[in-house]
Formats: structure tokens, C-alpha cells, sequence
């Protein structure tokens, strides 16, 4: 247990410190650390959780309600990387519950130790922690700490934890029913995994209803599902990254999860939410953000039943650690970033962009680039810059900056320009080369002459500038 927990703290720090230098070294984005982040901090200032970037409440994205228990946080200490921090410290706080429940299960405690830390370099909690921040890291650790609490038989932490789970995110009643299809294969739990996946189906689906309910555009993540069986079961694997997930996914637990019936039916029926829905959910395919996290907690629970049948393999747990230590290296997880110089360096541009945020006017209405957004986002109006091509043609109807009346701003029809919303009172841009199209969404050239386009044309007024770092004063028409 001793060493369970300085493992769980070591850890703790090495994933603090993984995305909090991605974050300094401007690698993450509006989305999601910048919408959550100002989320929260509104609840801290016991605001109407009003997103900018998105142009609606908070709960016309996500049905995220436990995010305000975590406004505390920024009364501790006001910055973005508290919520970095807490993302670390809560995925690693799960693992004591899978240590828990392998104990339960009659597992060594040198077994369990082993699960534990296999269930802590899942792939997909790596990339959770790396990319950025999501409330679905709450769901996470409650899905682990709810199957504790269920086979502990501690009913009212049961209770509690189940309801929290359906709060954090609308498709946490799918996870639920998940968690339903691994314990309906025991005979203990049947009636209660049966009553898993009835509930969680229905929370998922009333929860989409609210959803709707808060977005202007209604819910968005419409499924749309093929009623062809051959289709259905061919958008498992029909491309590259759905196949890397089943690999990457059974093949961090050596295959043992496939000897659990229960933990296989739980990852279809999580993977089938994104896999078979239709190209709409593509961006959700793949195995390098926050949504394949919660395969772990399945993953480690079909484990523990493997093992059941395993038992008289008595170095099955130690022949797990060591085949997921060597994927850790052979697949370059996001912690061997850590050991790699590069991934360290400070440049001056870093500096000068951090220089440049405190000149920015606190309570000001900004307007920035995709990566500059979770360092500005604790104010109630920060918007995202959208680089477009505009054809200034005075025939053409006007944007939101009244650009139909400048002709030919770049000196022919078409024009790079830059969108945003017109409340916005300053322009906050980074013109350096090599920018990632991620950080910029076009070319650095097309950006940099969008940027000149708007101050060739008076629309943007030179305020402060450190190299290629630059705030704008933005001119009102």
C-alpha cells in the first residue's frame, strides 16, 4: 500500500508537469482548456456560466454540472494550471480504487500494485491528462470509484458517486450502462447491472434533451446510425484510427480483457457512441485525445475477471506491468515526452507572449488565436479569431466588422481577414513563423497577411508589441 501511494503521487506530479509545460510552451487550445477554464472561473466568481468562445451557456455544450464543484480550486490559487493540476491528482486518486477492487477480488497485493499501475499508463488516461482538460476526467475517476463502491457493498457512497457520474457529462449514463454490461456476466450483481444499463440509457438520453434545451443550436452530437448489421459492425474498423484504438486498447492489458465478456460488451458499446455514428464524430476517433480514458476503467475491471481464470498463473500481474512498460516505450506515450530536452526548452517567444498577457487589460473584451486562449480566458469575454478569405466587393453583404465598405483592402477581390466577434476590444496575435495550423487554423502567411490585411485598412490600431508578439487596439466602425 505504501508503495501504491507513492506511486500514485510520483505520478501525480509527472502528469501535472506533462501538461502544465505543453500548456506554458502555448500547445494547448480554446478547446477544451479555454471553455472550461472560464467555465469554472465564473462559478469561482459566482457568475452565469456564459462561453464566448461558443456563444452560448456552458451547459449548451456539455451538460457538465459538477464542474462547478471545482470553482474552490480557483480560490486556492486563480490560474489555469490549477485545473491541470487537479486533472492529474483525480485520475491517479482512481487508482487507489482499482487497487481496491483487485484487493477485494483476492488479487495479491503485488498483483493488485501491478493492475494499478498498468490501469495509470492506459494509453488513454495519458492522452486525457496530455491534451488539454476535460470534465470527462470527473467521469473517469467516479466510474472506478462507483465500481468500488459497488463491490465493497458501501451503498450510500454508491449512490452518491452514481450520481455525480450522471451529472458530469451527458454521456456518462452510457459508461454507467457499460459498467452494467461487465456485471450482468455475475450472477451477485445481475439485478443491479441490469438496472446500470436501463438508468444510464435513460440519464444519457434525458440529459441530451437538456442539452438541447440550453444550445441555440440545439444538441449537437447527433448520432446517426446505420440500420444495414453488415454497415453497423464495417464502421468498427473502417479506418486506420478506429483500428489503432482496438489495438492499443486490449493490447495495453495483454489481451486479457477478451477473456472477460462482460469488459468486451462494455468497450463496443462505448466505442460504438463514436465509431458508427457517422463522419460527424470523426474528430473523436482517434486514440490521441480524451475519449478513449474511459476504456481503462473497463479494460482493468475485465482484467481482474481474466485473472479469475488465470489464477493459477501466479506471474500473470508482473508479465502485465512489463508488456505495458515496453508499449509505454514502443508507442512513445505521452510521459516519455518528459525525458526529451526538447520538450523543456523555453524560447524567447514564450516569453514575450507571457510579457505581452499582462499588458492585456484585465476586464477587457479579447479576441486571440487558438492557443492564446486558455492564458486569457479568465474574463467574461474572450473570443476565438477565425481567419477567413473575404471578397471586399461592395455588392457582397457585411461581416460583423463592416468590411464591405474597404473595396479591395489587399489590393484585389480577395482578402485574407480575421473574424471575430464584434464586442471584442483587443486583438491579441502572435506573427512568428512556423506556427502549427492548429494554433493558427491556416498557413503562417495567410495569417500574417490577414493580420497586416486588418491594419492596412484601419481596423486594428498598433497598442503594444514584443517582437512578434503584438496586442492591438481594435478600431470600432
Amino acid at each position: 500500500m505504501r508503495l501504491l501511494v507513492i506511486w500514485i503521487i510520483l505520478l501525480s506530479v509527472l502528469y501535472s508537469t506533462l501538461s502544465i509545460l505543453r500548456h506554458n510552451h502555448f500547445q494547448s487550445g480554446g478547446f477544451d482548456l479555454g471553455i472550461y477554464d472560464q467555465a469554472v472561473w465564473q462559478y469561482a466568481n459566482f457568475q452565469w456560466p456564459y462561453n464566448t468562445i461558443k456563444d452560448r451557456l456552458i451547459l449548451g455544450d456539455h451538460l457538465t454540472l459538477t464542474l462547478p464543484l471545482l470553482a474552490p480550486l480557483f480560490w486556492l490559487w486563480s490560474d489555469v494550471r490549477m485545473l491541470l493540476i487537479f486533472q492529474a491528482a483525480w485520475i491517479n486518486f482512481s487508482v487507489l480504487a482499482i487497487y481496491k477492487i483487485a484487493i477485494l477480488r483476492k488479487i495479491s497485493p503485488v498483483g493488485s500494485l501491478c493492475i494499478a499501475v498498468v490501469y495509470s499508463l492506459f494509453y488513454g488516461i495519458q492522452y486525457l491528462v496530455y491534451f488539454d482538460f476535460h470534465p470527462v476526467v470527473i467521469g473517469v475517476g467516479l466510474l472506478a470509484w462507483t465500481t468500488y463502491f459497488l463491490e465493497s457493498g458501501k451503498t450510500r457512497w454508491l449512490i452518491t458517486s452514481i450520481i455525480l457520474l450522471l451529472l458530469t457529462q451527458e454521456n456518462m449514463g452510457l459508461a454507467l450502462a457499460g459498467l452494467g454490461f461487465i456485471y450482468v456476466f455475475q450472477k451477485k450483481y445481475r439485478k443491479t447491472a441490469v438496472v446500470f444499463v436501463a438508468a444510464g440509457i435513460a440519464a444519457s438520453l434525458v440529459a441530451a434533451r437538456v442539452v438541447a434545451a440550453f444550445s441555440p443550436v440545439g444538441f449537437e452530437y447527433q448520432p446517426e446510425i446505420p440500420l444495414d448489421p453488415g454497415v453497423l459492425l464495417t464502421r468498427f474498423f473502417d479506418h486506420p484510427e478506429k483500428r489503432q484504438v482496438w489495438w492499443w486498447s486490449f493490447a495495453s492489458f495483454s489481451f486479457l480483457p477478451l477473456l472477460s465478456p462482460g469488459a468486451l460488451l462494455a468497450v463496443v458499446s462505448d466505442l460504438a457512441q463514436y465509431f458508427v455514428t457517422g463522419n460527424f464524430f470523426v474528430q473523436m476517433w482517434t486514440p490521441y485525445k480524451h475519449h478513449r480514458a474511459i476504456l481503462g476503467v473497463f479494460l482493468a475491471l475485465g482484467t481482474l475477471d481474466a485473472l479469475v481464470v488465470l489464477k493459477r498463473w501466479k506471474a500473470a500481474p508482473l508479465v502485465l506491468l512489463s508488456v505495458a512498460l515496453m508499449f509505454q516505450y514502443l508507442w512513445h506515450l505521452p510521459l516519455n515526452k518528459l525525458v526529451k530536452a526538447e520538450y523543456w526548452k523555453e524560447e524567447a517567444w514564450m516569453s514575450d507572449n507571457r510579457e505581452l498577457f499582462v499588458r492585456v487589460p484585465k476586464n477587457a473584451a479579447v479576441a486571440t488565436q487558438q492557443n492564446f486562449v486558455p492564458h486569457l480566458s479568465h474574463r467574461n469575454q474572450i473570443y476565438l479569431v477565425w481567419p477567413r478569405m473575404h471578397d471586399f466587393d461592395p455588392s457582397t453583404p457585411s461581416t460583423s466588422l463592416g468590411t464591405s465598405s474597404l473595396g479591395t483592402a489587399c489590393g484585389h477581390a480577395g482578402c485574407w481577414w480575421l473574424d471575430f466577434d464584434k464586442r471584442a476590444e483587443y486583438l491579441v496575435v502572435d506573427t512568428r513563423p512556423d506556427q502549427w495550423l492548429t494554433q493558427i487554423l491556416v498557413t503562417n502567411e495567410q495569417w500574417v497577411e490577414a493580420i497586416g490585411n486588418m491594419e492596412k485598412a484601419g481596423k486594428i490600431k498598433r497598442e503594444q508589441f514584443l517582437a512578434a508578439a503584438r496586442l492591438y487596439k481594435i478600431v470600432i466602425q
